[in-house]
Protein backbone atom coordinates (compact mmCIF):
# COMPACT_ATOMS: atom_id res chain seq x y z
CA UNK A 1 0.00 0.00 0.00
CA UNK A 2 1.11 3.60 -1.19
CA UNK A 3 -0.46 6.64 1.11
CA UNK A 4 0.50 9.47 -0.64
CA UNK A 5 0.32 12.73 2.27
CA UNK A 6 1.40 16.38 0.71
CA UNK A 7 4.84 16.52 -0.97
CA UNK A 8 5.36 13.18 0.55
CA UNK A 9 5.11 9.06 0.00
CA UNK A 10 4.84 6.18 2.03
CA UNK A 11 5.31 2.91 0.74
CA UNK A 12 4.58 0.17 3.03
CA UNK A 13 5.42 -2.40 1.03
CA UNK A 14 8.97 -1.34 -0.03
CA UNK A 15 9.79 0.24 3.25
CA UNK A 16 10.28 3.55 1.85
CA UNK A 17 9.37 7.23 2.63
CA UNK A 18 9.96 9.77 -0.55
CA UNK A 19 9.57 13.44 -1.26
CA UNK A 20 8.61 13.97 -5.11
CA UNK A 21 10.03 10.96 -6.06
CA UNK A 22 13.10 11.01 -3.89
CA UNK A 23 13.89 8.37 -0.91
CA UNK A 24 13.85 10.38 2.58
CA UNK A 25 16.63 8.55 4.55
CA UNK A 26 14.87 7.51 8.32
CA UNK A 27 15.22 5.41 10.74
CA UNK A 28 12.91 1.96 11.21
CA UNK A 29 11.28 2.77 14.03
CA UNK A 30 11.20 6.37 12.89
CA UNK A 31 9.46 4.80 9.58
CA UNK A 32 7.63 2.61 11.43
CA UNK A 33 5.94 5.40 14.30
CA UNK A 34 4.76 7.05 10.65
CA UNK A 35 3.38 3.78 8.92
CA UNK A 36 1.49 2.81 12.40
CA UNK A 37 -0.53 6.50 12.69
CA UNK A 38 -0.96 7.26 8.96
CA UNK A 39 -2.56 3.60 8.71
CA UNK A 40 -4.91 4.13 11.99
CA UNK A 41 -5.67 8.08 11.04
CA UNK A 42 -9.25 7.79 11.49
CA UNK A 43 -8.52 7.42 15.42
CA UNK A 44 -5.73 8.33 18.21
CA UNK A 45 -2.91 5.67 19.02
CA UNK A 46 -1.62 5.94 22.18
CA UNK A 47 1.93 6.06 23.21
CA UNK A 48 1.60 2.34 25.01
CA UNK A 49 0.08 0.74 21.52
CA UNK A 50 2.87 2.94 19.79
CA UNK A 51 6.02 0.95 22.31
CA UNK A 52 4.02 -1.99 21.69
CA UNK A 53 3.52 -2.52 17.86
CA UNK A 54 6.85 -0.11 16.90
CA UNK A 55 9.14 -2.05 19.85
CA UNK A 56 7.49 -5.36 19.85
CA UNK A 57 6.82 -5.19 23.29
CA UNK A 58 10.35 -4.45 24.49
CA UNK A 59 9.70 -0.94 26.83
CA UNK A 60 12.02 1.87 26.21
CA UNK A 61 12.38 4.99 28.13
CA UNK A 62 9.87 7.80 27.27
CA UNK A 63 12.46 10.06 26.29
CA UNK A 64 13.59 7.45 23.54
CA UNK A 65 10.18 7.23 22.46
CA UNK A 66 9.89 10.98 22.63
CA UNK A 67 13.22 11.00 20.33
CA UNK A 68 11.20 9.25 17.82
CA UNK A 69 8.70 11.16 17.57
CA UNK A 70 10.61 13.95 16.64
CA UNK A 71 11.97 12.54 14.19
CA UNK A 72 8.85 11.19 12.92
CA UNK A 73 8.00 14.70 12.53
CA UNK A 74 11.35 15.86 11.43
CA UNK A 75 10.81 13.21 8.52
CA UNK A 76 7.97 14.55 7.08
CA UNK A 77 8.78 18.37 7.84
CA UNK A 78 6.26 18.64 10.76
CA UNK A 79 7.35 20.36 13.75
CA UNK A 80 6.13 19.78 17.56
CA UNK A 81 4.72 23.90 17.43
CA UNK A 82 3.06 23.23 13.89
CA UNK A 83 1.93 20.10 13.72
CA UNK A 84 0.44 19.70 10.75
CA UNK A 85 0.60 16.36 9.86
CA UNK A 86 1.17 14.34 13.38
CA UNK A 87 -0.90 15.61 16.32
CA UNK A 88 0.01 15.44 20.17
CA UNK A 89 -3.64 14.47 22.04
CA UNK A 90 -2.18 15.60 25.42
CA UNK A 91 -1.72 12.92 28.02
CA UNK A 92 -2.86 10.62 25.55
CA UNK A 93 -1.31 9.84 22.45
CA UNK A 94 -0.54 10.56 18.49
CA UNK A 95 -3.08 10.95 15.65
CA UNK A 96 -1.91 11.21 11.74
CA UNK A 97 -4.23 14.38 10.59
CA UNK A 98 -3.03 15.07 7.20
CA UNK A 99 -4.98 14.77 4.05
CA UNK A 100 -4.20 11.16 3.00
CA UNK A 101 -4.45 9.50 -0.59
CA UNK A 102 -4.08 5.97 -0.66
CA UNK A 103 -3.64 2.93 -3.28
CA UNK A 104 -2.19 -0.12 -3.58
CA UNK A 105 1.21 -0.54 -4.62
CA UNK A 106 4.05 -2.89 -5.35
CA UNK A 107 2.80 -6.64 -5.73
CA UNK A 108 6.02 -7.14 -3.73
CA UNK A 109 4.78 -6.83 0.09
CA UNK A 110 6.90 -6.33 3.38
CA UNK A 111 5.76 -6.21 7.12
CA UNK A 112 6.59 -3.69 9.18
CA UNK A 113 8.52 -6.33 11.43
CA UNK A 114 10.57 -6.89 8.34
CA UNK A 115 13.68 -4.33 8.54
CA UNK A 116 15.78 -3.00 5.45
CA UNK A 117 19.42 -4.21 5.33
CA UNK A 118 21.25 -0.73 5.43
CA UNK A 119 18.95 2.20 6.55
CA UNK A 120 21.23 5.56 6.27
CA UNK A 121 20.87 6.59 10.12
CA UNK A 122 20.07 10.00 11.50
CA UNK A 123 23.73 10.21 13.81
CA UNK A 124 21.91 12.17 16.02
CA UNK A 125 19.60 8.89 16.91
CA UNK A 126 21.96 6.30 16.97
CA UNK A 127 22.20 6.53 20.78
CA UNK A 128 18.70 7.09 21.57
CA UNK A 129 18.08 4.02 22.94
CA UNK A 130 21.54 4.74 25.33
CA UNK A 131 21.48 7.90 26.69
CA UNK A 132 24.59 7.64 29.04
CA UNK A 133 27.07 6.32 26.26
CA UNK A 134 25.38 8.57 23.86
CA UNK A 135 25.73 11.44 26.13
CA UNK A 136 29.48 10.53 26.90
CA UNK A 137 30.48 9.55 23.23
CA UNK A 138 32.31 6.62 23.64
CA UNK A 139 33.52 3.90 21.70
CA UNK A 140 31.25 0.63 23.02
CA UNK A 141 32.31 -2.66 23.21
CA UNK A 142 30.12 -5.49 24.54
CA UNK A 143 32.15 -9.21 26.16
CA UNK A 144 30.05 -12.38 25.25
CA UNK A 145 31.01 -14.89 28.06
CA UNK A 146 34.23 -16.95 26.97
CA UNK A 147 33.50 -20.47 26.11
CA UNK A 148 34.60 -23.63 28.28
CA UNK A 149 36.62 -25.60 26.20
CA UNK A 150 38.34 -27.34 29.06
CA UNK A 151 38.03 -31.43 29.68
CA UNK A 152 36.24 -30.58 33.11
CA UNK A 153 33.12 -28.83 32.99
CA UNK A 154 33.69 -27.74 36.38
CA UNK A 155 36.08 -25.23 34.87
CA UNK A 156 33.39 -23.18 33.72
CA UNK A 157 34.09 -21.03 36.82
CA UNK A 158 37.47 -20.19 35.35
CA UNK A 159 35.56 -19.06 31.89
CA UNK A 160 32.89 -16.97 33.70
CA UNK A 161 35.65 -15.21 36.03
CA UNK A 162 37.74 -14.62 33.20
CA UNK A 163 34.69 -12.90 31.46
CA UNK A 164 34.40 -10.73 34.22
CA UNK A 165 37.47 -9.60 34.87
CA UNK A 166 37.99 -8.90 30.82
CA UNK A 167 34.71 -6.64 31.69
CA UNK A 168 36.30 -4.97 34.68
CA UNK A 169 40.24 -4.46 33.35
CA UNK A 170 38.36 -2.81 30.23
CA UNK A 171 36.19 -0.58 31.71
CA UNK A 172 38.87 1.18 33.66
CA UNK A 173 39.63 2.82 30.41
CA UNK A 174 37.96 6.03 30.70
CA UNK A 175 37.44 6.12 27.10
CA UNK A 176 35.48 3.15 26.40
CA UNK A 177 31.64 1.50 27.24
CA UNK A 178 31.43 -1.65 28.18
CA UNK A 179 28.20 -3.47 28.81
CA UNK A 180 27.49 -5.55 31.60
CA UNK A 181 27.86 -9.52 31.66
CA UNK A 182 24.24 -9.62 32.69
CA UNK A 183 23.37 -7.72 29.39
CA UNK A 184 25.66 -9.49 27.43
CA UNK A 185 25.34 -13.23 28.73
CA UNK A 186 20.96 -12.18 28.65
CA UNK A 187 21.28 -11.45 24.66
CA UNK A 188 23.95 -14.30 24.02
CA UNK A 189 21.84 -16.90 25.35
CA UNK A 190 19.37 -15.62 22.93
CA UNK A 191 21.69 -17.38 20.38
CA UNK A 192 22.02 -13.74 18.43
CA UNK A 193 24.58 -13.80 16.13
CA UNK A 194 27.37 -10.38 16.69
CA UNK A 195 25.24 -8.17 14.29
CA UNK A 196 22.02 -8.76 16.02
CA UNK A 197 23.70 -8.14 18.96
CA UNK A 198 24.95 -4.97 17.52
CA UNK A 199 21.21 -3.89 16.23
CA UNK A 200 20.01 -4.51 19.72
CA UNK A 201 22.69 -2.53 21.68
CA UNK A 202 24.36 -0.37 19.15
CA UNK A 203 27.82 -2.00 20.14
CA UNK A 204 30.23 -0.69 17.99
CA UNK A 205 32.81 -3.69 19.15
CA UNK A 206 32.43 -7.34 20.60
CA UNK A 207 34.69 -9.80 22.42
CA UNK A 208 34.28 -13.44 21.82
CA UNK A 209 36.92 -15.42 23.97
CA UNK A 210 37.02 -19.59 24.95
CA UNK A 211 39.38 -20.86 27.50
CA UNK A 212 40.70 -24.41 27.45
CA UNK A 213 43.06 -25.03 31.53
CA UNK A 214 44.44 -28.02 31.46
CA UNK A 215 46.47 -28.87 35.00
CA UNK A 216 49.42 -27.33 34.06
CA UNK A 217 48.48 -24.69 31.79
CA UNK A 218 45.74 -22.36 30.53
CA UNK A 219 44.89 -21.13 26.73
CA UNK A 220 42.98 -18.36 26.03
CA UNK A 221 41.93 -17.04 22.77
CA UNK A 222 40.40 -13.96 21.97
CA UNK A 223 38.79 -12.45 18.75
CA UNK A 224 38.01 -8.40 18.78
CA UNK A 225 34.90 -8.07 16.29
CA UNK A 226 34.19 -4.67 14.28
CA UNK A 227 30.24 -5.24 15.32
CA UNK A 228 28.45 -3.81 12.69
CA UNK A 229 30.39 -5.75 10.18
CA UNK A 230 30.94 -8.87 11.70
CA UNK A 231 34.78 -8.60 10.86
CA UNK A 232 37.99 -9.58 13.14
CA UNK A 233 39.76 -6.79 13.67
CA UNK A 234 41.93 -8.70 16.13
CA UNK A 235 42.62 -12.74 16.51
CA UNK A 236 45.05 -13.29 19.29
CA UNK A 237 46.33 -16.61 21.52
CA UNK A 238 47.80 -16.58 24.70
CA UNK A 239 49.15 -19.97 26.60
CA UNK A 240 50.85 -19.56 30.04
CA UNK A 241 52.00 -21.58 32.87
CA UNK A 242 49.07 -22.07 35.03
CA UNK A 243 49.51 -19.62 37.90
CA UNK A 244 46.74 -17.62 39.27
CA UNK A 245 49.51 -14.83 38.47
CA UNK A 246 49.40 -15.34 34.76
CA UNK A 247 46.06 -15.60 34.58
CA UNK A 248 45.82 -11.71 35.55
CA UNK A 249 48.99 -10.72 33.67
CA UNK A 250 46.75 -12.72 30.57
CA UNK A 251 43.88 -10.54 31.64
CA UNK A 252 46.08 -7.33 31.23
CA UNK A 253 47.77 -7.89 28.13
CA UNK A 254 43.95 -8.83 26.37
CA UNK A 255 42.67 -5.60 27.64
CA UNK A 256 45.93 -3.36 26.69
CA UNK A 257 45.66 -5.47 22.97
CA UNK A 258 41.83 -4.60 22.98
CA UNK A 259 42.40 -1.07 24.06
CA UNK A 260 44.92 -0.18 21.38
CA UNK A 261 42.67 -1.79 18.71
CA UNK A 262 40.21 0.64 19.54
CA UNK A 263 42.23 3.32 19.85
CA UNK A 264 43.77 2.57 16.32
CA UNK A 265 40.16 2.73 15.16
CA UNK A 266 39.07 6.21 17.11
CA UNK A 267 40.92 8.36 19.47
CA UNK A 268 43.79 7.81 21.78
CA UNK A 269 42.51 5.93 24.75
CA UNK A 270 43.77 7.21 28.35
CA UNK A 271 45.79 5.12 30.56
CA UNK A 272 43.15 3.17 32.59
CA UNK A 273 41.99 4.42 36.25
CA UNK A 274 43.73 2.37 38.61
CA UNK A 275 46.74 0.80 37.37
CA UNK A 276 48.11 -0.73 40.26
CA UNK A 277 45.07 -2.56 40.84
CA UNK A 278 47.08 -6.40 40.36
CA UNK A 279 47.63 -5.62 43.70
CA UNK A 280 44.04 -5.78 45.46
CA UNK A 281 43.64 -9.04 43.34
CA UNK A 282 42.40 -12.53 44.53
CA UNK A 283 45.54 -14.20 45.45
CA UNK A 284 43.99 -17.50 45.74
CA UNK A 285 42.17 -19.86 43.50
CA UNK A 286 39.12 -20.47 45.72
CA UNK A 287 38.93 -17.19 45.84
CA UNK A 288 38.17 -16.54 42.13
CA UNK A 289 35.91 -20.08 42.15
CA UNK A 290 33.87 -18.20 44.90
CA UNK A 291 33.36 -14.47 42.77
CA UNK A 292 32.75 -16.67 39.85
CA UNK A 293 30.02 -18.77 41.51
CA UNK A 294 28.54 -15.23 42.76
CA UNK A 295 27.93 -14.10 39.73
CA UNK A 296 26.28 -17.26 38.96
CA UNK A 297 24.06 -16.56 42.40
CA UNK A 298 23.25 -13.23 40.75
CA UNK A 299 21.64 -14.56 38.03
CA UNK A 300 19.50 -17.59 39.80
CA UNK A 301 18.91 -15.70 43.52
CA UNK A 302 19.23 -19.88 44.33
CA UNK A 303 18.87 -20.13 48.01
CA UNK A 304 21.45 -23.20 48.06
CA UNK A 305 23.83 -21.11 46.40
CA UNK A 306 23.58 -18.05 48.22
CA UNK A 307 24.42 -20.34 51.46
CA UNK A 308 27.43 -21.75 49.79
CA UNK A 309 28.43 -18.74 48.44
CA UNK A 310 28.42 -16.91 51.55
CA UNK A 311 30.32 -19.86 53.39
CA UNK A 312 33.13 -20.03 50.65
CA UNK A 313 33.82 -16.63 50.06
CA UNK A 314 33.81 -16.04 54.29
CA UNK A 315 36.76 -18.45 53.80
CA UNK A 316 38.15 -17.36 51.05
CA UNK A 317 38.16 -13.97 52.66
CA UNK A 318 40.12 -15.04 55.80
CA UNK A 319 42.81 -16.40 53.40
CA UNK A 320 43.04 -13.80 50.60
CA UNK A 321 41.98 -10.46 52.53
CA UNK A 322 43.46 -8.01 49.79
CA UNK A 323 40.47 -9.16 47.11
CA UNK A 324 38.31 -6.22 46.18
CA UNK A 325 35.91 -8.23 44.16
CA UNK A 326 35.73 -10.66 46.98
CA UNK A 327 34.72 -8.50 49.33
CA UNK A 328 32.48 -6.78 47.70
CA UNK A 329 30.38 -10.16 46.36
CA UNK A 330 30.62 -11.18 50.09
CA UNK A 331 29.22 -7.90 51.44
CA UNK A 332 26.27 -8.15 48.40
CA UNK A 333 25.60 -12.06 49.82
CA UNK A 334 25.24 -10.79 53.34
CA UNK A 335 23.09 -7.81 52.60
CA UNK A 336 20.43 -10.40 50.91
CA UNK A 337 20.80 -12.39 54.03
CA UNK A 338 19.66 -9.03 55.48
CA UNK A 339 16.90 -7.43 52.90
CA UNK A 340 15.34 -10.75 51.51
CA UNK A 341 15.58 -13.18 54.56
CA UNK A 342 17.31 -15.73 52.46
CA UNK A 343 19.64 -17.93 55.21
CA UNK A 344 18.78 -15.44 57.57
CA UNK A 345 20.24 -16.21 61.46
CA UNK A 346 18.49 -14.40 63.75
CA UNK A 347 20.60 -12.07 65.81
CA UNK A 348 23.72 -12.47 63.85
CA UNK A 349 25.03 -8.79 62.70
CA UNK A 350 24.79 -9.71 59.35
CA UNK A 351 24.38 -5.27 57.58
CA UNK A 352 27.37 -4.86 60.11
CA UNK A 353 29.37 -7.15 58.64
CA UNK A 354 28.41 -6.08 55.14
CA UNK A 355 29.18 -2.82 55.78
CA UNK A 356 32.56 -3.70 56.79
CA UNK A 357 33.31 -5.50 53.48
CA UNK A 358 32.31 -3.06 51.64
CA UNK A 359 34.34 -0.89 53.15
CA UNK A 360 37.01 -2.71 52.75
CA UNK A 361 36.60 -3.39 49.28
CA UNK A 362 36.69 0.03 48.27
CA UNK A 363 40.32 0.65 50.24
CA UNK A 364 41.75 -2.53 48.48
CA UNK A 365 41.05 -0.45 45.39
CA UNK A 366 39.13 3.03 45.05
CA UNK A 367 38.43 2.02 41.23
CA UNK A 368 36.30 -0.86 41.74
CA UNK A 369 32.56 0.21 40.54
CA UNK A 370 31.56 -3.27 41.58
CA UNK A 371 33.09 -2.45 45.21
CA UNK A 372 30.97 1.04 45.00
CA UNK A 373 27.88 -0.29 43.97
CA UNK A 374 28.17 -2.31 47.17
CA UNK A 375 28.82 0.09 49.46
CA UNK A 376 26.12 2.05 47.73
CA UNK A 377 23.23 -0.94 48.76
CA UNK A 378 24.70 -1.19 51.99
CA UNK A 379 24.30 2.55 52.52
CA UNK A 380 20.75 2.30 51.23
CA UNK A 381 19.33 0.20 53.90
CA UNK A 382 21.57 1.42 57.17
CA UNK A 383 19.38 4.65 56.11
CA UNK A 384 22.22 6.65 55.61
CA UNK A 385 21.35 8.51 52.21
CA UNK A 386 23.61 11.16 51.76
CA UNK A 387 26.52 8.60 51.49
CA UNK A 388 24.44 5.83 49.54
CA UNK A 389 24.33 9.11 46.70
CA UNK A 390 27.86 9.51 46.85
CA UNK A 391 28.94 6.06 46.31
CA UNK A 392 26.19 5.32 43.67
CA UNK A 393 27.53 8.26 41.80
CA UNK A 394 30.99 7.49 42.25
CA UNK A 395 29.86 3.44 41.01
CA UNK A 396 28.25 4.96 37.51
CA UNK A 397 30.91 7.77 36.73
CA UNK A 398 33.18 4.40 37.31
CA UNK A 399 31.17 2.52 34.85
CA UNK A 400 27.70 3.59 33.26
CA UNK A 401 27.61 0.64 31.46
CA UNK A 402 26.64 -1.41 34.60
CA UNK A 403 23.32 -2.44 34.20
CA UNK A 404 22.83 -4.70 37.37
CA UNK A 405 24.14 -1.42 39.48
CA UNK A 406 21.40 0.80 37.54
CA UNK A 407 18.70 -1.47 38.35
CA UNK A 408 19.80 -1.53 41.82
CA UNK A 409 20.19 2.31 42.44
CA UNK A 410 16.81 2.71 41.03
CA UNK A 411 14.76 0.07 42.97
CA UNK A 412 16.48 2.39 46.10
CA UNK A 413 14.89 5.27 44.97
CA UNK A 414 11.68 3.53 44.23
CA UNK A 415 11.53 2.48 48.13
CA UNK A 416 12.43 5.65 48.40
CA UNK A 417 9.99 7.64 47.33
CA UNK A 418 11.36 9.28 44.43
CA UNK A 419 9.65 7.99 41.88
CA UNK A 420 10.74 10.23 38.86
CA UNK A 421 14.60 9.48 39.81
CA UNK A 422 13.86 5.70 40.00
CA UNK A 423 12.68 5.84 36.70
CA UNK A 424 15.25 7.24 34.99
CA UNK A 425 17.89 5.00 36.15
CA UNK A 426 15.17 1.99 35.56
CA UNK A 427 14.33 3.05 31.97
CA UNK A 428 18.47 3.27 31.53
CA UNK A 429 19.25 0.04 33.36
CA UNK A 430 16.31 -1.96 30.80
CA UNK A 431 17.32 0.03 27.63
CA UNK A 432 21.08 -1.62 28.61
CA UNK A 433 19.54 -4.86 29.29
CA UNK A 434 16.43 -5.43 27.35
CA UNK A 435 15.83 -8.93 28.24
CA UNK A 436 15.66 -8.42 31.85
CA UNK A 437 12.27 -9.76 32.87
CA UNK A 438 13.54 -9.78 36.65
CA UNK A 439 13.31 -6.71 39.37
CA UNK A 440 13.71 -3.99 37.15
CA UNK A 441 10.73 -4.32 35.11
CA UNK A 442 8.65 -5.05 38.86
CA UNK A 443 9.98 -1.90 40.10
CA UNK A 444 9.28 -0.19 36.79
CA UNK A 445 5.61 -1.54 37.51
CA UNK A 446 5.31 -0.51 40.39
CA UNK A 447 6.56 3.08 39.63
CA UNK A 448 3.92 3.41 36.97
CA UNK A 449 1.00 2.17 39.57
CA UNK A 450 2.34 5.01 42.10
CA UNK A 451 2.03 7.46 38.98
CA UNK A 452 -1.31 6.38 38.47
CA UNK A 453 -0.10 4.82 34.71
CA UNK A 454 -1.86 1.66 35.69
CA UNK A 455 -2.36 0.57 31.85
CA UNK A 456 1.55 1.16 31.51
CA UNK A 457 1.77 -0.44 34.78
CA UNK A 458 -0.27 -3.87 33.60
CA UNK A 459 1.89 -4.34 30.27
CA UNK A 460 5.58 -4.04 32.59
CA UNK A 461 4.76 -6.39 35.27
CA UNK A 462 3.39 -8.97 32.51
CA UNK A 463 7.10 -8.62 31.34
CA UNK A 464 8.77 -9.83 34.46
CA UNK A 465 9.07 -13.30 35.64
CA UNK A 466 9.53 -14.11 39.55
CA UNK A 467 7.23 -17.00 40.49
CA UNK A 468 7.43 -17.75 44.31
CA UNK A 469 8.75 -14.34 44.94
CA UNK A 470 5.86 -12.52 47.11
CA UNK A 471 6.48 -8.66 46.20
CA UNK A 472 5.63 -9.99 42.70
CA UNK A 473 2.99 -12.11 43.54
CA UNK A 474 1.77 -8.93 45.82
CA UNK A 475 1.96 -5.81 42.75
CA UNK A 476 0.76 -8.14 40.41
CA UNK A 477 -2.67 -8.25 42.60
CA UNK A 478 -2.67 -4.63 43.27
CA UNK A 479 -2.46 -4.13 39.57
CA UNK A 480 -4.60 -6.37 38.58
CA UNK A 481 -7.15 -4.88 41.08
CA UNK A 482 -6.21 -1.44 39.70
CA UNK A 483 -7.34 -2.47 35.87
CA UNK A 484 -10.06 -4.03 36.34
CA UNK A 485 -9.15 -8.11 36.54
CA UNK A 486 -10.50 -8.32 39.62
CA UNK A 487 -10.16 -12.45 38.86
CA UNK A 488 -6.24 -12.27 38.60
CA UNK A 489 -5.95 -10.15 41.65
CA UNK A 490 -8.64 -12.76 43.83
CA UNK A 491 -6.00 -15.47 42.31
CA UNK A 492 -2.80 -13.89 43.39
CA UNK A 493 -4.24 -13.26 46.88
CA UNK A 494 -5.39 -16.62 47.06
CA UNK A 495 -1.49 -17.45 46.03
CA UNK A 496 -0.30 -14.91 48.85
CA UNK A 497 -2.30 -16.26 51.39
CA UNK A 498 -2.01 -20.51 50.59
CA UNK A 499 2.47 -19.80 50.10
CA UNK A 500 2.62 -16.14 52.65
CA UNK A 501 0.51 -16.80 55.16
CA UNK A 502 2.14 -13.62 57.30
CA UNK A 503 2.27 -11.04 54.41
CA UNK A 504 0.90 -8.49 56.03
CA UNK A 505 3.06 -9.23 59.20
CA UNK A 506 5.97 -9.73 56.90
CA UNK A 507 5.18 -6.09 55.18
CA UNK A 508 5.05 -4.87 58.51
CA UNK A 509 8.76 -5.87 58.87
CA UNK A 510 9.76 -5.20 55.44
CA UNK A 511 8.68 -1.59 56.32
CA UNK A 512 11.97 -0.34 58.01
CA UNK A 513 13.85 -3.49 56.60
CA UNK A 514 14.04 -1.68 52.88
CA UNK A 515 13.19 2.06 53.92
CA UNK A 516 9.56 2.06 51.91
CA UNK A 517 8.16 5.28 51.73
CA UNK A 518 5.04 6.08 53.45
CA UNK A 519 3.35 6.81 49.79
CA UNK A 520 3.65 3.75 48.59
CA UNK A 521 3.01 1.95 51.50
CA UNK A 522 -0.05 3.98 51.54
CA UNK A 523 -0.71 3.53 47.80
CA UNK A 524 -0.09 -0.18 47.78
CA UNK A 525 -1.59 -0.99 51.30
CA UNK A 526 -4.91 0.25 50.31
CA UNK A 527 -4.99 -1.60 46.43
CA UNK A 528 -3.98 -4.41 49.26
CA UNK A 529 -7.24 -4.42 51.86
CA UNK A 530 -9.64 -3.26 49.02
CA UNK A 531 -8.70 -7.04 47.63
CA UNK A 532 -9.04 -8.75 50.65
CA UNK A 533 -12.38 -7.01 51.61
CA UNK A 534 -14.08 -7.94 48.54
Amino acid sequence: MIYKFGMFELDADKFELRKHDQRVAVEPQVFSIIQLLIENRHRMVSKSELMDEVWEGRIVSESAVSSRIRSARSAVEDSGSSQRVIQTVHGKGLRFIADVDAREGSPVGQSRSSRPVAVPVDPDETGALHPTRHAKDKPSIAVLPFENLSASGEDGFFAAGLTEDVITNLSRFRDLFVFSRSTTTALANEGMSIQDLHRRLGNDFAIEGSVRRSPTSVRVTIKLIDAASDGNILVERFEDECTLENIFEIQDRIALLIAGRIANRRELLREPAGGDTHRTRASKWETYHWIAQFYEYMRTRNGDLHSSVRNGLGTAISDDPISSDGRAALAVVLLDEYRFGINMRPGYPVLDEAFEHAKQAIANDTHNAFAHQALAMVQYHRKEFDEFLEASDKSITLNPGKADALAAFGCCFYLAGHVEKALSFLDEAIDLNPLEDGSPRLVRAGCYFMQDRMEDAWREIKKASMPGMIWYHAYLAAISHAVGRPERAAEEMKLIGEQFPDFMTHLETQKDVLNISTAIDRKFGSAWGAIFSS
